[in-house]
């Protein structure tokens, strides 16, 4: 009777052991260590278009690990072009060349939400992207395109 409740304890032991390397261990490695997509990781200015000029509005640091990114940013100019100090943070994925992002101001959670769609160029010191969020002055959802350009370091 002893070697069945052993056998049992094993059993559950062993399916435990192999739920937790397919769903959570092999997945990991994977992403962590066999990961060969885009490098995004690093710092990038943030570039807009207002009134038909290029106007840096901030930089974006992001880290990267695998196909996983996060980061955090100061943006140095509102819409309107007025100075600026808004903290940003950032979590998203990358996904063949598009790199997605979900950001949210500091203030806050909620305060300030959206997402950035980039894709990341040939060169890859150019991303070239949509930044989606509600525009607080218009009352509705605002989507603007974005630049991303590599800081050289």
């Amino acid at each position: 009777m002893t070697e069945f409740f052993i056998g049992v304890v094993a059993s559950l032991s062993a399916t435990v052991l192999v739920a937790l390397v397919v769903k959570w261990g092999w997945p990991t490695f994977q992403n962590n260590c066999l990961y060969k997509g885009v490098k995004a990781a690093g710092e990038w200015d943030i570039v807009e278009v207002r009134n038909g000029k290029n106007i840096t509005a901030g930089r974006i640091t992001l880290q990267q690990v695998g196909s996983n990114i996060a980061g955090s940013s100061i943006r140095s100019k509102t819409r309107d072009g007025k100075k600026s100090e808004r903290k940003f943070s950032y979590k998203g994925t990358i996904f063949g060349n598009q790199v997605t992002l979900m950001f949210e101001d500091h203030k806050g959670v909620g305060f300030d939400t959206g997402t950035y769609v980039f894709t990341v160029q040939n060169d890859h010191k150019t991303m070239i992207g949509m930044a989606t969020f509600h525009g607080k002055s218009e009352n509705k959802i605002v989507s603007e395109s974005r630049t991303l350009k590599k800081v050289l370091s």
